[in-house]
């Protein structure tokens, strides 16, 4: 019933803005991506080597500027070298249906959307490239092929609708009511309304994506009820960049789920460091290339959407955060014929086997009684086909001494737009 009210109001909403303005040919435009990843399987002794792939596809109907059907699919699989292949080891997931509807007056843009899937999650910076037409902000250490949205602070998978008004002054509010998924996922089947609130600004200095959302999960046993709370669940956050790209930059992540606000103070539900989401990096022009340290705690969830992080997260998987600081050294500005090149480094050292509950009361002490791993990746980027390739290469130093054929890992990716 819910998906045929779903469809039905959708259906309504581009009819009804069709019959609103003058019907013309729609503009159609995509993109693409293909990514695969090669590792030995941690399970094993030697190394056996496994290749796991994803690909996104995404679309947008532009009818006059004033209505935007989106979609996108995306698919994930475990490794290719199996003997089966079969519907038990892919994952086919609808990312993005929505529509929206924009509506001018007289001092900014009015944007009326219904939606079902991950759509415009905090953290990925997809809203801001809507809104303001810009390029991309968000760090090559949270590189990702997981759609168009990327790594996301806030994953939706959820139906829902939003308004947005984009002033005439490069400023956008938000307001969102939605299902949270994630915590029918996580607390025993409850239903719970999500209401966002968001607040986006593009200025001479300072880029900036911002949060603040209250979910009310639906408490109590009698399914008729219709107010029926025992707890709310606060989540925040923030998305920046600050300076000009000719000096000095600093961008910022932070975002933070599962402030519980309880009638009863009974359950287990403790802040740790799993529970932030925190990105700080400096990005410092040295001639031609550019210089950017971070430092960084990720969920797990999050950190397995990267490309740089997930052989870690693989090889890691009863971590439930990845913490740890990072090293970027690139040159963008390289070329082979007239194809333009960036090629770097990352060096990125991880914490393990970290104490998440004493390490907001002891950071120094925790941190120094915690295991250490370094990876170092190599990377390229290249404009070809009309799109850009990228490929790395890997080295987990941990495992150096004791299986060198483990240690490795490679990536390549294709993304085009149409």
């Amino acid at each position: 019933m819910k998906r045929t009210i779903f469809a039905a109001a959708l259906s309504f909403m581009a009819a009804a803005a069709a019959f609103s303005m003058e019907i013309e040919k729609p503009f159609f435009s995509g993109t693409t991506g293909f990514f695969a990843s090669i590792a030995s399987n941690k399970d094993k002794d030697s190394f056996d080597a496994e290749c796991n792939a994803e690909s996104y596809f995404a679309g947008l109907f532009d009818f006059s500027g004033k209505l935007f059907l989106r979609g996108e699919f995306y698919i994930t699989s475990d490794s290719l070298f199996k003997d089966e292949v079969s519907e038990k080891n892919a994952v086919f997931r609808i990312e993005e249906i929505s529509a929206t509807y924009k509506a001018i007056g007289d001092s900014g843009s009015h944007y009326f959307s219904l939606f079902k899937g991950n759509y415009e999650p905090f953290g990925s910076d997809i809203f801001l490239q809507r809104q303001f037409g810009i390029a991309k902000i968000n760090s090559n250490l949270t590189e990702s092929y997981h759609g168009i949205e990327g790594a996301s602070i806030f994953p939706l998978y959820t139906t829902g609708i939003s308004y947005t008004y984009h002033s005439d002054g490069n400023k956008a509010i938000s307001l969102s009511l939605h299902k949270n998924q994630k915590y029918r996922n996580e607390r025993k089947n409850k239903d719970a309304l999500n209401f966002d609130f968001r607040f986006a600004g593009l200025y001479d200095y300072a880029t900036i994506d911002s949060i603040a959302g209250l979910v009310f999960p639906k408490g109590g046993d009698d399914d008729n009820s219709i107010l029926n709370i025992d707890e709310v669940l606060f989540q925040a956050g923030i998305n920046a960049l600050f300076g000009h790209k000719k000096s000095f930059m600093l961008h910022t992540q932070f975002g933070v789920d599962g402030l519980y606000i309880k009638k009863n103070d009974d359950s287990d539900d403790s802040i740790n460091m799993k529970n932030f989401h925190i990105l700080i990096e400096p990005r410092i022009p040295v001639s031609d290339y550019y210089f950017n340290p971070s430092a960084f705690n990720f969920p797990v969830k999050t950190a397995a959407d990267m490309v740089y992080l997930r052989p870690f997260v693989i090889k890691h998987p009863e971590e439930e955060n990845v913490l740890g600081i990072n090293f970027n050294l690139a040159n963008e500005n390289l070329y082979i014929g007239s194809s333009k090149v960036t090629a770097g480094i990352h060096g990125t050292i991880i914490m393990t086997e970290i104490d998440n509950d004493n390490l907001l009361d002891h950071p120094i002490t925790t941190i120094n009684d915690s295991e250490k791993t370094f990876i170092l990746t190599t990377y390229a980027n290249m404009e070809v086909f009309g799109g850009n390739i990228t490929a790395s290469i890997s080295v987990d130093t941990k495992e150096i001494k004791d299986t060198p054929s483990k240690s490795i890992s490679g990536t390549i990716g294709f993304r085009t737009n149409f």
